[in-house]
């Protein structure tokens, strides 16, 4: 997905902040540049999601923050380097309000429940179905013979049968907490209380639900705010849940 591709550069700004070069800062700011451009302009024809861009608004369309994170991991770091740049404070504050409910398109957070209302999110707000195989793995492509999948498929069905148990996406996982790296950088780079009042507000939230649930976090929040609320009060139901496996079908290996 675009996360792989940019993350070739992680590490960069960190580099600059070092002393090394302004090209390395240069080099690294032209890619992201291409790399938001590339992504707007990339679009799916079999994922609903991504078929009007696997971006929007310069951010992913909605995807789990494994994913989400990785391909920020670059961008996160350019305030260590170049805090001062017009175009990456602009974006560090729309990335922020994509989870504070102040773009209306991006409606992922819900600030009665405390919740980022599914695991799959971001610039289109949030995915409230069962996720498939298909949102996992991408459009088809063609496997044999063209490179060799870590995962160890031979073909796209086996690709896709990776994914099969990946479904139970809707209400909120710890996952999510990874958000909270946009409002961090956002309160760093304008020091606005905004940002520190709700991440401390979505933090605090699930202090409390692992402290009702006996000191173990919870893998499932439902969109009522209950544990477990969309696994059949099961706690540790959900995709990355606690009763869940990475497992490779075609290995046994995770």
């Amino acid at each position: 997905g675009p996360d792989d591709a940019i993350e070739n550069l992680t590490g960069w700004p960190i580099l600059h902040m070092l002393g090394a070069s302004d090209t390395i800062l240069h080099m690294y700011k032209k890619a992201w540049e291409g790399h938001l451009r590339q992504y707007t302009e990339a679009k799916t024809v079999e994922v609903p999601i991504a078929r009007d861009g696997m971006y929007y608004k310069e951010f992913p369309v909605m995807f789990d923050w494994f994913h989400n994170a990785e391909g920020l991991t670059v961008f996160n770091l350019q305030g260590l380097s170049d805090p001062d740049d017009p175009n990456f404070q602009r974006r560090v504050k729309r990335y922020a309000g994509f989870y504070m409910n102040e773009d209306n398109q991006a409606n992922n957070y819900d600030p009665e429940h405390k919740i980022i209302r599914s695991m799959f999110n971001g610039s289109r707000g949030p995915l409230l179905r069962k996720a498939t195989a298909l949102d996992w793995a991408g459009d088809p492509i063609e496997v044999g013979g063209r490179f060799d999948p870590k995962h160890g498929e031979r073909n796209f069905d086996e690709m896709l049968a990776h994914f099969k148990d990946y479904t139970d996406i809707v209400g909120d996982h710890p996952l999510n907490l990874a958000a909270t790296s946009l409002a961090t950088n956002a309160y760093m780079l304008t020091g606005a209380s905004k940002y520190r009042e709700w991440l401390l507000e979505y933090v605090d939230a699930w202090v409390e639900r692992t402290d009702s649930n006996g000191g173990i976090i919870p893998s499932n929040i439902g969109l009522d705010g209950t544990i477990g609320g969309e696994c059949q009060g099961k706690w540790y139901g959900g995709c990355y849940g606690w009763a869940f496996t990475v497992a490779v079908p075609q290995t046994g290996k995770l």
